[in-house]
């Protein structure tokens, strides 16, 4: 399940695309995977305020009760855990999943270090072996902003960035 924040606690001054329109692009870029059984949620965008990842896994394990729920974040956010809202009971009720976001030895180190502690304290975390992204949601953002639509079908599906295009999300007017 694909489920795009309403409001992220860490990102409140970067979103320029309104919770509607971030879940319409998360539609269009998971359409084609349906049939695998890959949806897209409307959980967080429904509700008031700011998200939380312990609030709407809470919310899903209700939901699907019998389900393993596995929780894919970036390395960067990983590294971060320690202060996320709840982040304990949130690793008690998923599997965490984590993606490198650099190529670098030190980001490798740095979750390998952080993982040993957390699965030493009884959490379940894996670590996926992927090449890394090195382009940030922000970077991102600013080639949209500055019109620079080149090389990004990379990172998203042609849809989605049609979608920006026509509705001008994030391009500086």
């Amino acid at each position: 399940m694909v489920v795009p924040s309403n409001i992220p606690p860490h990102k409140k001054n970067e979103m320029e695309a309104s919770p509607q329109n971030r879940l319409e692009m998360c539609k269009l870029c998971f359409e084609k995977y349906k049939s695998k059984d890959i949806r897209v949620s409307d959980i967080e965008t429904k509700k008031e305020g700011v998200s939380y990842s312990f609030d709407t896994l809470s919310a899903l394990k209700e939901i699907y009760p019998s389900d393993s729920i596995y929780f894919l974040a970036g390395s960067d956010m990983f590294l971060y855990i320690e202060h996320w809202h709840r982040y304990r009971e949130l690793l008690e009720i998923c599997h965490f999943v984590v993606a490198y976001r650099q190529n670098d030895g030190t980001d490798r180190a740095k979750v390998s270090k952080l993982r040993e502690k957390l699965t030493q304290e009884g959490y379940k975390i894996e670590l996926l072996e992927n090449s890394a992204f090195e382009i940030s949601s922000t970077a991102i953002r600013e080639k949209l902003k500055n019109g620079d639509f080149g090389g990004l079908g990379g990172y998203m599906s042609p849809e989605a960035l049609d979608y920006i295009k026509e509705r001008k999300i994030y391009v500086l007017q």
